[in-house]
């Protein structure tokens, strides 16, 4: 038998189903569209991300709150988790290839030898090439794009 839900309890969940609505109005149109919103909430978030006025934005994000306990909001939330471990997951590689590209420019032989025993990208010359410019870039302070090179070069080897 199922105890009944307190009133204390419904409102919990509902400001949290609330706060969570807000945090899709910061979500961009592309990743909008990645999550399985009805149409009714979809155009709710989308109107929110117009309102400038406190009060009216509030309003709107207790009517997200309505219209998220009245979807199927379990979907909803695991698919948003899904799309955040993404992010943070492109985010974590990133900067594996910036440390990598700072290592490189200021380790030396060192730094060189650890990145081909562990990624063993095809071409070590150009590589050798890339992180020359990039010394050279870094000791005249001046940019002519060679660390960007270097990055791109590193990304496509670690990727």
């Amino acid at each position: 038998m199922d105890e009944p839900v307190s009133k204390s309890q419904k409102k919990r969940e509902a400001d949290f189903l609330q706060k969570m609505g807000v945090k899709m109005i910061d979500l961009s149109l592309a990743k909008l569209d990645l999550l399985p919103l009805p149409e009714n909430l979809y155009k709710a978030i989308i109107e929110a991300k117009a309102i400038k006025s406190h009060g009216a934005k509030r309003r709107q994000a207790q009517l997200i709150g309505k219209l998220m306990r009245a979807a199927d909001y379990e979907e909803i939330l695991a698919a948003y988790e899904s799309l955040l471990a993404e992010e943070s997951a492109q985010t974590a590689s990133f900067h594996e290839v910036e440390h990598w590209r700072d290592r490189l420019i200021n380790g030396g032989k060192d730094a060189l030898t650890a990145f081909v025993e562990a990624y063993h990208p095809e071409d070590v010359q150009h590589l050798r090439q890339l992180i020359k410019k990039a010394v050279d870039d870094q000791q005249k302070e001046k940019n002519s794009g060679a660390a960007k090179a270097l990055f791109r070069y590193l990304r496509s080897s670690i990727e």
